[in-house]
């Protein structure tokens, strides 16, 4: 069998040992239900709010402000469908590179009488000035990604939020600001009360925890869920915890932000080596401001499905989109024109993404990969 070679961590990662290991004894230990009021349910409530308290030291916020949920999308569907609860239809903001967990309940805003406005971003990042443009005294809701998961740029989220936060003193009014910050955990710095966002969003199986659990920060208590399934997690989030999920992806954020900077400066080198072995294509990624763990480039003219497909049988998994989108292509040459990119390289956009376990080695494995395909083809 050909050795894989794995270069889709934008997708999922695979769970570390610690956090398969975390999981296992979580199950084994805590049988009882965190509402239960007997021994068993007592102590499987302890440990949850111990896990809150964990998470919320490593992102600096108050425990309160945590809500544990099923994953990313769900964390971002909470805070959008809080909205529908509103008697009055009004605006909301999102940008065009947002991942499709957002993008696509904009357009289910529109059909629901909402104003829905999409904002480019040139060159990957979406520009203040254009966002204080869109802002009305409808506006309720913006939502900015904070790393872009096609090409890894760093949105200038404390600048859009500052924005937002001004036109709230003019119209006395709030307006929530969301950021999916799902492709920023353990990877990139960054201080959930120096961005001053009102919510975000977390996901596990980026960061080497399991698949089906996430977090929501939330500081406004004025969201109510739309889906009122329970009381469990102040009622934001209905159903029995996933306990040992949640423990699961604790101990791999842990893990993540203890290694986060020699990880940091190893994807660093790696990114870089890339850029220049590949160099003959062109590279969609933005050469500042970004991710070192995402790096887009074009293999045109050929289609980027084949050459996922041609790199599969070499042993290299790599990605020609975004994994949570039905129609995966389609959806990442859509962020990728609003940035600018030309439709040709759009179409034949491969995304390579890493992890601190990806070895140099390997990254030369893949480049010499990418080149024999392009005389294969040629």
């Amino acid at each position: 069998m050909t050795e894989i070679h794995y270069f889709d961590h934008a997708a999922t990662t695979p769970m570390s040992q610690r956090a398969i290991q975390r999981y296992a004894e979580t199950a084994s230990s805590y049988i009882g239900n965190p509402s239960a009021l007997h021994q068993e349910g007592i102590r499987a409530k302890a440990l949850l709010e111990e896990l809150r308290d964990t998470l919320a030291n490593h992102l600096d916020v108050q425990p309160s402000s945590l809500y544990f949920t099923g994953g990313g999308t769900e964390s971002n569907a909470i805070i959008l469908n809080h909205l529908l609860w509103k008697p009055q239809r009004a605006e909301i903001i999102l940008t065009n590179i947002e991942h499709p967990s957002i993008k696509e309940v904009g357009t289910l805003f529109r059909q629901l009488g909402w104003k829905v406005i999409f904002l480019d971003a040139p060159d990957g990042f979406i520009r203040p000035s254009d966002l204080a443009n869109a802002l009305t005294d409808k506006t309720r809701l913006v939502c900015s990604l904070l790393v872009n998961n096609v090409v890894g740029s760093i949105q200038p989220i404390a600048e859009l939020v500052d924005v937002v936060r001004e036109k709230e003193k003019i119209t006395g009014r709030k307006i929530h600001f969301h950021t999916d910050a799902v492709q920023a955990l353990g990877k990139v710095p960054f201080s959930l009360t120096a961005l001053g966002v009102d919510s975000a969003s977390f996901s596990a199986h980026k960061v080497n925890g399991p698949r089906g659990v996430g977090l929501l920060y939330n500081t406004n208590v004025s969201v109510t869920a739309l889906n009122r399934a329970g009381e469990q997690e102040k009622g934001l989030r209905g159903g029995t915890e996933n306990l040992s999920g949640i423990a699961s992806m604790v101990t791999a954020i842990e893990d993540a932000y203890e290694n986060m900077d020699t990880n940091y400066n190893h994807v660093m080198k790696i990114n870089a080596f890339l850029r220049e072995e590949l160099s003959f294509l062109p590279i969609l990624s933005p050469s500042e401001l970004y991710s070192p763990y995402i790096l887009t480039v074009s293999v045109k003219p050929w289609p980027s499905e084949v050459f996922t497909r041609m790199l599969y049988t070499k042993g290299f998994c790599v990605s020609s989109g975004s994994a949570c989108s039905n129609n995966t292509k389609q959806k990442s040459q859509g962020v990728l024109l609003s940035m600018n990119v030309h439709p040709l390289d759009a179409k034949s956009s491969l995304r390579l993404s890493f992890s601190g376990e990806t070895t140099i080695e390997e990254a030369g494995l893949l480049a010499s990969a990418i080149h024999s395909t392009f005389k294969e083809l040629t």
